[in-house]
C-alpha cells in the first residue's frame, strides 16, 4: 500500500510557508536544519512530523532533506496519528531520537524500514481478493478519465458500497482517494522526471481532465503546484 506514501528528496532548497492534507515527515540526510512549524521556530534539527493543515517552512540551504506525504486516512496516516497524541507537531534534535520514535534499529534510517514501521498493523495486511484486483485495477487504469468506483465494482462482482466499506476497512483509505494519490504520484513522477512534456499533457497522461484539475488536488494534497514543483525539479528527486 506504498500507493498512498510519497517519498522525495529536496536537495538544499528553502521551502516556503505552506500546508496540506496530507502528515508530512521530513529528515535530513546530512546537515541539520531549521524549521517553522506552526508558531513554532526550531533551529538545528534533524527532522519533524506534522499534522495536516499545519503551516510550516523550512531553511535548508545547506542540507538535503527526506520528504514523506502519508495520506491521512490510510492506516500509516492513523498509526503516525496514535504516535503523536494530541501534538500537531513533533521536533526531533537528533537522528537517534527520530529512530526511536519509529522504532527502528541500526545505525542509519533506511526509508523502506521506515515505511515498513508506519504500516505495523496487524489489519495491514489486505485478505479479500476483491480488494487486491480493485487496487490492481487502479494502478492499471489510473491513466482513463472515465475510471469510476462502479466500474471498478462491476469489474470485481461487488455492490459499489460494499467495495468502498471493504476497501476502507483493509486500507483505511477511501478507494477514490486512492486513486486520486495514484494519478497524483504519477504526475510528480512525469513533472520530475519528463521535463520536456508539458503540464496538460502530464495530467491527461495520469488521468485528470485537464491541467487545471491537476493543479487543484497536487496543492491541495502536498501544498505545491505543478508549476512550481516543475521550476525546482532540479532540487527534488521522486524516492518511493
Amino acid at each position: 500500500m506504498n500507493n498512498l506514501i510519497l517519498a522525495l528528496k529536496a536537495h538544499k532548497s528553502n521551502v516556503d510557508v505552506h500546508r496540506h492534507s496530507a502528515y508530512q515527515i521530513v529528515y535530513t540526510s546530512d546537515n541539520p536544519f531549521h524549521t517553522i512549524s506552526g508558531d513554532q521556530y526550531c533551529e538545528n534539527i534533524f527532522g519533524f512530523i506534522i499534522r495536516p493543515q499545519v503551516s510550516h517552512s523550512c531553511i535548508c540551504t545547506n542540507s538535503n532533506l527526506i520528504v514523506m506525504n502519508i495520506e491521512a486516512y490510510s492506516i500509516a496516516g492513523k498509526n503516525i496519528s496514535e504516535k503523536l497524541g494530541s501534538k500537531n507537531t513533533e521536533i526531533f534534535f537528533t537522528g537517534e531520537s527520530f529512530m526511536n520514535f519509529f522504532g527502528i534499529t541500526g545505525i542509519e534510517i533506511n526509508i523502506r524500514d521506515l515505511i515498513r514501521s508506519m504500516n505495523a498493523d496487524e489489519n495491514v495486511q489486505i485478505t479479500d481478493n476483491r480488494v487486491n484486483s480493485a487496487i490492481a485495477i487502479i494502478n492499471n487504469e489510473y491513466r482513463s478519465t472515465r475510471l469510476t468506483l462502479d466500474q471498478i465494482s462491476k469489474t470485481v462482482s461487488l455492490s459499489s458500497s460494499r467495495l468502498a466499506f471493504l476497501f476502507k476497512q483493509q486500507t483505511g483509505s477511501s478507494i477514490m482517494k486512492f486513486l486520486l494519490w495514484t494519478r497524483i504520484r504519477s504526475a510528480i513522477f512525469l513533472i520530475l522526471s519528463k521535463k520536456d512534456i508539458s503540464l496538460t499533457s502530464i495530467a491527461h497522461e495520469c488521468g485528470f481532465y485537464d491541467s487545471s484539475q491537476m493543479n487543484k488536488y497536487m496543492y491541495q494534497m502536498f501544498g505545491i503546484s505543478p508549476l512550481k514543483l516543475r521550476k525546482k525539479s532540479d532540487l527534488i528527486q521522486f524516492l518511493e
